[in-house]
C-alpha cells in the first residue's frame, strides 16, 4: 500500500519505520502528531477500541480509517487513492482532532 500511494505521489511513512510493533499506541500517536503527520490505517477495529480510539482523538490527529473489511494492501491502496481528493479537501477545512472513515466505495464519514 505505501508504494501504490508513494508511486501516485503522495509522501507516507509507514509506522513500523519509526516504531516497534510493541509500542503502545499512546507513544507513536503522539510522535505522528508530532511530526503534523496524518494517520492513515486499515485498522478499523479501532472504532471499536475505546482507549485507542481516544488515544487518536487526545492526540490530536487526523485520521482516515479504511472501513472495508479483509482487502489486500493493493486493494486498500486503489481505495485511498480516489478518496485522496476528498481527504485532501477534508484536511485542508479541518483541523484536528478528526477521525474519518473511508468506505469501500471512497467516501468518507465524519467518526469524531
Amino acid at each position: 500500500m505505501p508504494g501504490t500511494l508513494r508511486a501516485a505521489g503522495f509522501a507516507c511513512e509507514c509506522h513500523d519505520a519509526h516504531w516497534d510493533q510493541n509500542t503502545p499506541d499512546a507513544v507513536w500517536l503522539a510522535g505522528v502528531a508530532s511530526k503534523g503527520w496524518v494517520v492513515l490505517t486499515k485498522d478499523e477495529r479501532i472504532r471499536y477500541r475505546p482507549l485507542e480510539f481516544q488515544a487518536l482523538v487526545s492526540a490530536n490527529l487526523r485520521a482516515s480509517i479504511v472501513i472495508c473489511g479483509n482487502l489486500r494492501g493493493t486493494e486498500t491502496a486503489a481505495i485511498l487513492l480516489r478518496a485522496m481528493p476528498a481527504i485532501h479537501d477534508v484536511l485542508s477545512r479541518h483541523k484536528g482532532p478528526f477521525i474519518y472513515y473511508v468506505y469501500k466505495n471512497a467516501t468518507l464519514r465524519r467518526a469524531a
